[in-house]
């Protein structure tokens, strides 16, 4: 019985990291470093994805995604792809784009009452790094953090363990079950910064995509 719970749990792991790899694509925009997304939601033939803002920071964004056939090259491009809200504060940025015929791989927000509330907490941080496509790494949540940006005003964002490496800004942090509760944004002395759980839901609910947030208790 320990064997084959073992096995499953093995088994679930896999298909966890394969869903946030196929979900999150890398991100280009003219005039700003490569970096990394993902798909929150898909609604009325578009397709929506979270990534930092300052990776996006042209309103018109590439996106390559990947395939379980043709990993870790690119699979296809997620054409048509634009900036529809921006939140300078915790350096979050939402793109819409048009899904067409494409089966897209979606990691749904994790809901308000399900973020880590102990520390140390596990993690699972994705994004493309140097490569052409995502990788998932274990990450540990240290805690959180009040930040005041330079020039711009204060946001919560989760500390890890693990910073992110260049590529990965935007990018999400993942909790047990591979739902969102964080966006990669910076590092700082060998310490790895995400916008927090609830940073990414009031920007969401504040402009008008709170549909991306769960909402019903199961």
């Amino acid at each position: 019985m320990f064997v084959l719970t073992a096995c499953l749990l093995a088994v679930q792991l896999t298909e966890i990291r394969w869903n946030a790899i196929l979900a999150c694509p890398k991100v280009s925009t003219p005039g700003s470093a490569d970096g990394s997304g993902v798909v929150i939601g898909v609604k009325d033939g578009f397709a929506y994805l979270l990534t930092a803002d300052h990776v996006a920071k042209s309103d018109l964004v590439e996106l390559k995604f990947t395939s379980r056939a043709n990993y870790p090259k690119p699979a296809w491009f997620g054409d048509g792809a634009k900036v529809v809200a921006r939140w300078p504060d915790p350096d979050l940025a939402l793109v819409r784009f048009p899904v067409r015929d494409r089966e897209v791989s979606v990691l749904s927000v994790a809901p308000s009452w399900q973020r880590p509330r102990a520390f140390p907490a596990e993690s699972l941080s994705v994004g493309v790094g140097s490569g052409q496509a995502a990788t998932a790494v274990p990450n540990g949540i240290a805690g959180k953090d009040f930040v005041r940006r330079e020039g711009k005003g204060g946001a919560f964002f989760w500390r890890t363990v693990t910073p992110p490496e260049s590529g990965r800004s935007g990018g999400p942090l993942l909790d047990n079950q591979g739902r969102v509760i964080g966006i990669a944004v910076a590092q700082r002395g060998g310490v790895g910064y995400f916008a927090h759980h609830d940073e990414i839901l009031a920007a969401l609910k504040r402009d008008g995509h709170a549909w991306l947030i769960p909402v019903v208790k199961p």
